[in-house]
C-alpha cells in the first residue's frame, strides 16, 4: 500500500511538473513588425505580441505573469537577467504598457531585440524574447506643399529625413549627417562628386533648418530637395525627391 501510495504522489508530481514546464514554455513575446530582413523608410515602427503573459505599465507593480516590453537596439541579451534593464540609446524602455514604438535609427542594417520584463524591469528567466534584422534607408520627404496642390506665395517648402541627421554645415562633414538643398525648376546634378551650386535655382539651407519659404512667380514649379553633406556635396546614391505644385 505504501509503495503504491508512492508511486502515485511521484506521478502527480511528475505530471504537475510536465503541466507547468508546458505552460511555461507556452509564454512568448514576438516581433509581429517589421518582419525579419526588411528594408524601410524610417521611422522603424516596432510592434509586438505576447502569448501566456500579460502587458501592463510597469507603474502597476511586480506581478508574476505579467510586465512590459523592452527594446534592444543592436546589443546583445544582458549576461545577468536578474538585475534590471538599463535605459539609453540602446536600450528603449516601454513601461507605459504600449505595444508598439517608432525608432529613429540611423541607414543602415540594425538588429532589434524585444525583451519582456517584469515592473521593475527586470526580465523573465529564462528570457521571453525575439529579434529581427532590417535595413533602413536613408530618404527625405517634402512634407508640404502637396504634390500637384494651387499655392499661394511665398511658397513655404518643409521636409522630413530618415536615416540620416540634420545638422548646420558649420559642423562639418560627417557620415549621416548633413542639411538641404532646395533645386527650383531644374535637374539633378550630373556630378554628384561636386558642391551643390547657390543660386536662384539652387538654395542652400546650411543652417539646419528643415522648412524654407521660397518666392515663386505664378505657374507650375518643380522643387527637388537634395541632401548633402557639410561641404554641400550630395550623397551618392542621392537622398532626393520631388514635388511639382501651382503658384497662383
Amino acid at each position: 500500500m505504501i509503495n503504491l501510495r508512492s508511486k502515485l504522489i511521484i506521478l502527480i508530481v511528475l505530471l504537475y511538473s510536465l503541466a507547468s514546464t508546458a505552460a511555461f514554455a507556452s509564454n512568448s513575446v514576438s516581433i509581429t513588425e517589421p518582419a525579419d530582413g526588411a528594408k524601410i523608410s524610417g521611422p522603424v515602427k516596432v510592434c509586438l505580441a505576447t502569448s501566456g503573459v500579460t502587458v501592463e505599465p510597469a507603474k502597476k507593480g511586480v506581478h508574476e505573469g505579467s510586465g512590459h516590453h523592452h527594446l534592444l537596439v543592436d546589443v546583445d541579451i544582458p549576461g545577468d537577467l536578474s538585475k534590471p534593464i538599463g535605459k539609453d540609446a540602446n536600450h528603449v524602455h516601454m513601461g507605459d504598457g504600449s505595444k508598439c514604438k517608432k525608432l529613429n535609427l540611423a541607414a543602415g542594417k540594425h538588429t532589434i531585440r524585444a525583451l519582456f520584463a517584469k515592473g521593475n524591469h527586470v526580465p523573465y528567466d529564462p528570457a521571453l524574447t525575439d529579434k529581427v534584422t532590417v535595413e533602413v534607408l536613408s530618404n527625405v520627404t517634402i512634407t508640404s506643399p502637396p504634390k500637384g496642390g494651387m499655392v499661394t506665395g511665398p511658397v513655404k517648402v518643409c521636409l522630413e529625413t530618415s536615416g540620416v541627421t540634420v545638422e548646420p554645415a558649420k559642423k562639418g562633414v560627417n557620415e549621416g549627417k548633413g542639411h538641404h538643398h532646395l533645386l527650383i525648376d531644374v535637374d539633378l546634378p550630373r556630378d554628384l562628386s561636386k558642391p551643390i551650386g547657390k543660386d536662384a535655382n539652387h538654395v542652400h539651407m546650411g543652417d539646419g533648418s528643415t522648412c524654407k519659404e521660397l518666392k515663386l512667380s505664378s505657374g507650375k514649379h518643380t522643387v527637388r530637395a537634395l541632401f548633402a553633406k557639410g561641404n554641400h556635396v550630395p550623397y551618392d546614391p542621392p537622398i532626393t525627391t520631388e514635388v511639382t505644385f501651382n503658384v497662383k
